[in-house]
């Protein structure tokens, strides 16, 4: 979770998920994107009225060019915000998100890495090279 506040990111999952409705309504999320192996039941997100979705691949790798379309597709064709996690929200979460800030904002690989650490220190550290390579690779094939 890239900003929450420390009671939701203290308590256990179970337990937080109210916590996580009433603060996602609050900020005008209204999809949620897993990038990680299942650890909870996405219908609760669903029941509770919001979009989900997962998109999992290995923590320490790159994502493939499926995943990156797709994880596009859902940050493009949502009305409010999305709220994206892996396991431990450094490396899958913050190399989606930096490849979204690339298409959208025109950051270079080194601006969104950057960026990404400002706003949770330790991110992209293993995939930091993936993420460099994203630009050439969406120059080339993603970018319309």
């Amino acid at each position: 979770c890239w900003c929450a506040p420390p009671p939701i990111m203290n308590a256990g999952l179970l337990e937080a998920f109210p916590a996580y409705f009433s603060y996602f309504r609050q900020n005008a999320v209204t999809t949620v994107v897993r990038l990680n192996r299942k650890l909870y039941d996405g219908r609760r997100f669903e029941d509770a009225g919001f979009e989900h979705h997962d998109l999992f691949f290995l923590d320490g790798t790159t994502p493939s060019d499926l995943i990156v379309r797709r994880f596009l597709h859902v940050c493009e064709s949502t009305d409010g915000a999305v709220a994206v996690h892996c396991k431990a929200g450094l490396g899958r979460t913050g190399t989606l998100i930096g490849c979204y800030l690339m298409k959208h904002f025109r950051f270079t690989a080194a601006e969104a890495i950057a960026w990404i650490r400002i706003c949770r220190p330790g991110s992209i550290i293993d995939q930091e090279v993936g993420v460099q390579a994203f630009v050439q690779h969406y120059n080339n094939n993603i970018k319309n």
